[in-house]
């Protein structure tokens, strides 16, 4: 048995950086583009969308990847899950309107005023507090994502999360 080639790296295998310039490939776009449309109803424009953030993603990972065309596929679709529960999201606090139109009135009513309730202790905490929930829960950003969102090293974004959600527990509470 050599160590000197088993320590050896394989570079057979493309980094994340060569599989991102692979998406510029006509037939794997519009194969990306024909998935989010028919599994999840997102439209070109906004896959597109998805497809440049899939390609920053990958651009940011710099490692090796052994499946490239699974690689990337899991990537698109999670950001296709991610933009979806955005919209939700937004959706919901925007337009004041339940998820399912199968809601008994009561349950509205109750929504409504927690919803109320939420918005008002919202504006009580802090802004950096603010811009983080809203980064993590509302926008479906990643932990690095809302890390880059205020200036907050990746190591300590969950626990300011956890703190965060304290204090608005805390505000609802009282």
């Amino acid at each position: 048995m050599n160590r000197d080639t088993d320590m050896e790296p394989d570079f057979s295998a493309p980094t994340s950086r060569e599989i991102a310039e692979t998406l510029q490939d006509r037939e794997q776009r519009s194969r990306l583009l024909a998935y989010a449309l028919s599994r999840f109803g997102i439209e070109s424009w906004d896959a597109e969308d998805l497809l440049q953030e899939t390609a920053l993603e990958l651009v940011r990972q710099r490692t090796v990847v052994r499946s490239p065309r699974g690689f990337v596929f899991r990537i698109f679709h999670m950001r296709c899950c991610r933009f979806l529960k955005r919209r939700r999201a937004e959706f919901r606090i925007f337009s004041g309107k339940g998820s399912s139109a199968a809601f008994a009135r009561e349950e509205q009513a109750e929504s409504a005023s927690q919803r109320i309730a939420l918005r008002e202790v919202f504006r009580t905490i802090s802004s950096s507090c603010r811009k983080i929930l809203l980064a993590y829960y509302v926008e479906g950003r990643s932990l690095r994502e809302t890390a880059r969102t205020i200036p907050l090293p990746y190591s300590g974004v969950w626990s300011t999360i956890s703190r965060c959600l304290r204090r608005l527990r805390s505000c609802l509470e009282s």
